[in-house]
């Protein structure tokens, strides 16, 4: 027990190496989502080159700092701590697998420079090569161990993220106060939204903060539950405006996974209602905003259904009935504590529709081939236009694996080189769809099958399984566990349609690394 105490104080002292993480964290929360220098042109060039930047800074004195610490310590022979091999969990192992495939990967590709800086021919590509995984990798194992929680970092962090949310709204309306419009096609002002890029892209960004911000305001004292409630509120009609499907596909089921941890809490339950709604809320605003202006970005089904139609009005209505309810009973047993039965009742509810889902998806692919489907029904028959033409991007994907020998089978063509083993297939990509090229999959899954083969989408996949079920069986003991594993799941499930890119994807990285600190400590204490 005494040991366990002595681990508890050495872990809650705050360090240069604490500080320094939080520094970063503040600039990589604040500067890296605002950041860019002409307008949408280089914007993945002006978020990589930052990147990199206030990584190589972090990473220098960390080194630094273990240097100083490495001889201080055979000076002293009595300053040693437990053998750092001994420290490492799964994902660890999982993450280090990744990087050592993505090293043979490099080293056996027919492109391997270019698989190393993840760029090919005319500047197509990422930069998803190897240097930016390993950049990734150093970052992840600095702050899964010398990260410590300061509010002001995500503080600082939403009101930043209110700043990317707004603009993005404000360029659903065509309006632009910071000129980045100026001199670009039609094109381009559609597809292109706030100071993040690709509106898939800025789609991606609400993914990774929204479910934190969320969680956050479940959590918090009344000051700082109003900010994250409104940040999350903002940046909810924020995703829809961007009009990516890839947003509410991952959203619903992140919140539907926080639903289920708080189910047996009444208070967190009416909490929860209350964001809900606060999210619709914000959305209906929109359509409020839209009724005075003359110029508006197009929507998809789904989000159209949410801003403009009727079904938004219908959830606000149930969230904000449930909340006031709740709120009714509180007030008369403010500890109320539902029974398991909850739990095992709204489980149970998920269960039936995730098998609904999948059987309607089943029976218009494989049976049912003519039945014409409209609006969001179109995502029930998979096929070659399925979402945006990503199912020809899929399927031809799965062939060219097919296709591979046992070498790229298994380690991939290399990083970021999709677009070489994809080129066959432009022709008909362009004849079919209006697309010159691709140079991604449109699956972060199986362009990482592609790209580094079974063993590295294998150690991929293994980092995040690891890491979220290390995070739910924390989450209990500490809240942080859930509020920084949701982002990962959240850009997770987003993935399997979108692309990884230097914009948003460091995000992702920085989230699983507070999530694995946050279980590291729960283990130390508990």
């Amino acid at each position: 027990m005494s040991k366990k105490v002595k681990k508890k104080e050495k872990q809650e002292q705050y360090t240069v190496k604490n500080a320094l993480v939080n520094y970063y964290l503040l600039l990589m929360l604040t500067a890296f989502p605002l950041f860019y220098t002409d307008q949408h042109l280089k914007i993945r060039h002006d978020k990589l080159y930052l990147f990199y930047g206030l990584s190589g800074i972090l990473i220098t004195c960390i080194i630094m700092i273990l240097l100083i610490y490495f001889f201080d310590r055979n000076k002293n022979p009595e300053n040693t701590t437990a053998k750092w091999y001994m420290q490492l969990s799964v994902t660890d192992y999982a993450f280090g697998a990744f990087v050592l495939c993505s090293v043979f990967s490099t080293v056996l590709s027919k492109f391997p420079s270019y698989a190393f800086w993840g760029i090919m021919y005319s500047g197509t590509g990422r930069n998803n090569g190897l240097l930016l995984i390993f950049c990734y990798f150093l970052v992840y194992i600095i702050i899964s161990r010398a990260y410590q929680y300061k509010e002001y970092v995500f503080i600082a962090g939403a009101f930043c993220a209110i700043a990317v949310y707004v603009l993005a709204i404000l360029h659903y309306f065509y309006i632009d106060p910071l000129g980045m419009y100026n001199n670009y096609t039609d094109r381009s002002v559609e597809d292109f939204m706030s100071t993040i890029g690709n509106k898939n892209l800025v789609s991606c960004f609400c993914c990774l903060t929204v479910p934190l911000f969320a969680v956050l305001s479940l959590n918090k004292d009344r000051l700082l539950k109003a900010l994250y409630f409104f940040a999350a509120s903002v940046g909810f009609a924020a995703m829809m405006c961007a009009d990516s499907d890839s947003g509410p596909l991952g959203l619903i089921p992140v919140m539907a996974i926080v639903l289920l941890f708080y189910i047996r809490d009444a208070a967190k339950v009416r909490d929860f209602a209350v964001i809900c709604g606060g999210m619709l809320l914000s959305s209906k605003a929109v359509w409020i905003v839209s009724l005075f202006c003359e110029r508006k970005k197009g929507l998809g089904p789904m989000q159209d259904s949410v801003i403009n139609g009727a079904l938004g009005w219908i959830m606000l209505a149930v969230f904000a009935a449930a909340a006031l309810i709740l709120s009714l009973i509180l007030r008369e047993n403010p500890e109320l504590q539902f029974p398991k039965l909850a739990l095992k009742s709204l489980a149970g509810a998920y269960i039936t529709v995730a098998a609904a889902l999948i059987g309607f998806f089943v029976y218009f692919t494989f049976i049912d081939k003519t039945t014409v489907l409209d609006g969001a029904m179109k995502l029930l028959r998979f096929d070659d236009s399925w979402g945006t033409h990503r199912g020809f991007m899929w399927i031809r994907s799965w062939e060219i694996f097919k296709g591979f020998d046992l070498k790229d089978k298994l380690f991939g063509c290399g990083p970021d080189t999709f677009y070489a083993v994809f080129l066959p297939y432009f022709g008909e990509l362009d004849t079919r769809f209006g697309d010159a090229s691709t140079n991604c999959a449109h699956n972060e899954f199986i362009n990482y099958l592609i790209t580094t083969g079974i063993f590295g989408l294998t150690a991929y996949a293994a980092v995040f399984v690891s890491a979220l079920i290390a995070a739910f069986r924390s989450a209990s003991k500490n809240f942080l566990a859930l509020a920084f594993a949701s982002p990962v799941l959240c850009y997770l499930i987003q993935s399997s349609v979108n692309i990884a890119t230097p914009i948003v994807t460091p995000l992702l990285f920085i989230f699983l690394a507070l999530t694995v600190n946050i279980t590291r400590r729960v283990r130390l204490v508990y």
